[in-house]
């Protein structure tokens, strides 16, 4: 019989994790032991979709880990040809000693026609930041900078803090989807936080 697309948990994080679970100090020991554990080869092993694309799933309420402070995730992606840029960024995260629980790397094929769809023909980077990390917010900007300057963008559907202003470098056909929305929607009846902050969505008329 095969394995469920979604797996059940197999632990859950309590109710009483206290705030400071996860920082540099563990987060490092957590590191270290996994690193050791995988083989140094893997040939012929068949994961279910829910081992291979969601591990996490494996722990119910995982993100009672980070206590109350609570955690930025942040996702990237940049072209094949700004690896170094890649390379940049991930050590900056280690210069400015942020830990990182989950952190996750993966090459993405050619992207498609929709005009805010995030990926593109290169590499992605996801690594879940808590929040109090001094001087984060400062942190992530200057990243965005980077990230855009790169050729690359911010993924939208886990961003909760990029200014509306590095929108139009990242995406860069934003304009034929405002084009659009202005079609679908004038009188701004569909709106979000997100596409308020972003300037995404239409100012409601009367």
């Amino acid at each position: 019989m095969s394995s469920p697309v979604l797996a059940e948990p197999k632990v859950t994080v309590p109710r009483w994790s206290p705030s400071l679970l996860l920082n540099k100090h563990t987060v490092a020991m957590f590191n270290s032991v996994w690193h050791k554990r995988a083989p140094r080869s893997r040939d012929g092993e068949v994961q279910s979709i829910s081992e291979f694309f969601h591990p996490l799933d494996a722990v119910a309420m995982w993100n009672r880990a980070y206590g109350g402070r609570g955690f930025v995730q942040y996702q990237f992606v940049v072209p094949d040809s700004a690896h170094e840029e890649l390379r940049s960024i991930f050590l900056r995260l280690v210069k400015a000693q942020v830990p990182s629980f989950l952190t996750v790397l993966k090459r993405f094929g050619p992207g498609n026609s929709g005009f805010l769809s995030f990926p593109i023909a290169g590499w992605t980077l996801t690594v879940d930041i808590p929040t109090d990390v001094p001087d984060l917010m400062r942190l992530l900007d200057s990243m965005d900078q980077q990230v855009a300057a790169a050729g690359g963008r911010v993924y939208l559907a886990k961003d909760s803090r990029m200014p509306a202003q590095m929108l139009p470098q990242m995406y860069p056909r934003l304009d034929a989807w405002l084009q659009l929305r202005n079609q679908m929607d004038p009188r701004g009846v569909f709106a979000s936080d997100l596409g308020r902050r972003l300037h995404l969505a239409n100012a409601p008329r009367d």
